[in-house]
C-alpha cells in the first residue's frame, strides 16, 4: 500500500494488471448498459465478506490497541478498497461509453494480514499467544493461500481503451507498451485511457505513500539501537535461553525450528509460545513500541507539511470515491 501510482506509465500498468487478474471481459461490441451481467461495483461491494479484513489496530495479543503516530498518515486497507472500487466503477462507466463492457469484481476479496504498512501485530515479532498456540509462526490458511478471481484477459480493444496503450507490461521494470491509436471506432481514446480518466476524477494520479513507508521503516531500524530496546531484547534472549532456546533477536526466533505452512510442529508451537511468554515477562512489546513512537513523533515534526499534504490528498480521494460509489 505504499505507492498508489508512482508515474503516469506505472499507473497504467498497475491498473491494467489489476484488471486482467480480477475482471471479466465480455464481448467488446455489445452495449454495457443493456447487458444484465454488467453491474456497478458499488452494488457488488456490499456482498464482500469483511470478516477477514484486518482491524485498524490489533484486537488481541501483546500489541492490542497499539497504534504508532505515523499510522495516521498511512493508506489503510479500508481506504484502498474504497478508492479501488470507485476506480473500477468509473472505469466500467467509461468503457461503456465506447460500447465495451467489462465487469469489475469488487475490491476487498483478498485482504492482507495487516491494515497498513506498520504491520503492528508482528512489528516486533509475533505477539498473539492464541495464534501462536494454533499456527506457530504461521498464519491461518485463509490468509496465506488466497485465490484471486480467475477471469479471462481483456481483448486488444479493451486494453487500448482502458489503458491508452497497446499492451501490458508484466512489471514496472518492463518498457511501457506503445501508445494506443487515438480513437476507437471514431471516438477519441482518453489520455491514459479510462484508467487514467478514473484516476483524474478521484485525483489519485501519482499519489505516493513512499515517504510514510520510508519513515516507518527508519523508525523501526533506529528504535532497535536505543538503549531501552537493546536492553529489553537482551532480557528477552536470556528468558528464551532459560527455556532452552538460544536466540539473540525476536526476528530470528522463527528460525529455531523449521516451519511448515498450515501444519506447525509441536516444537514450532513450543518456541512460538515461549517467544511470546518471554516478551510478556520482559514487557518487550510495550518498551519497543514506546521507543518507536518517540522516533516517529520527531519524524512527523520534521516532515509535518509533507505529511499533512499527503493526508489531505488521501482524505479527499476517499471522500471523492465514496461520492462516486453512491452515484
Amino acid at each position: 500500500m505504499n505507492v498508489r501510482k508512482a508515474t503516469m506509465v506505472l499507473a497504467t500498468v498497475a491498473t491494467t494488471a489489476a484488471v486482467i487478474t480480477s475482471c471479466s471481459a465480455v464481448g467488446s461490441q455489445n452495449s454495457a448498459t443493456n447487458d444484465p451481467h454488467t453491474r456497478p461495483v458499488g452494488n457488488a461491494a456490499s456482498n464482500v465478506d469483511k470478516s477477514t479484513w484486518p482491524h485498524a489496530t490489533p484486537t488481541a495479543g501483546l500489541a492490542k490497541g497499539f497504534s504508532l503516530p505515523l499510522e495516521a498518515y498511512m493508506e489503510t486497507y479500508q481506504d484502498t478498497v474504497t478508492v479501488d472500487n470507485a476506480e473500477r466503477h468509473l472505469e466500467t462507466k467509461c468503457m461503456a461509453d465506447y460500447g465495451l463492457h467489462v465487469t469489475f469484481p469488487p475490491a476487498g476479496q483478498t485482504p492482507p494480514t495487516t491494515a497498513d504498512d506498520s504491520n503492528m501485530p508482528r512489528r516486533y515479532g509475533i505477539t498473539d499467544r492464541a495464534m501462536a498456540e494454533k499456527y506457530g509462526y504461521g498464519l491461518p490458511d485463509s490468509l496465506q493461500h488466497q485465490e484471486g478471481t480467475k477471469m479471462p484477459k481483456l481483448d486488444k480493444a479493451q486494453i487500448e481503451v482502458l489503458t491508452g496503450r497497446t499492451g501490458i507490461s508484466n512489471s514496472p521494470a518492463d518498457p511501457a507498451p506503445a501508445m494506443a491509436p487515438s480513437t476507437y471506432q471514431g471516438k477519441a481514446i482518453r489520455k491514459d485511457g479510462c484508467a487514467g480518466w478514473a484516476d483524474d476524477q478521484l485525483k489519485t494520479r501519482n499519489m505516493d505513500f513512499s515517504l510514510v513507508s520510508k519513515l516507518d521503516g527508519d523508525s523501526l531500524t533506529q528504535s532497535q539501537q536505543t538503549p531501552a530496546v537493546r536492553n529489553v531484547i537482551a532480557a528477552w534472549s536470556k528468558c528464551m535461553s532459560s527455556k532452552g532456546y538460544t536466540v539473540d533477536s525476536p526476528y530470528d526466533a522463527d528460525q529455531i525450528v523449521p516451519h511448515t505452512d498450515g501444519a506447525p510442529s509441536r516444537q514450532e508451537i513450543a518456541v512460538a509460545v515461549a517467544d511470546i511468554d518471554c516478551k510478556k515477562s520482559t514487557n518487550l512489546v510495550k518498551i519497543w513500541f514506546t521507543e518507536d513512537a518517540k522516533i516517529q513523533k520527531q519524524q512527523i515534526t520534521d516532515h509535518q507539511s509533507e505529511l499533512n499534504a499527503l493526508r489531505t490528498r488521501r482524505t479527499n480521494a476517499v471522500n471523492a470515491a465514496q461520492k462516486n460509489l453512491s452515484n
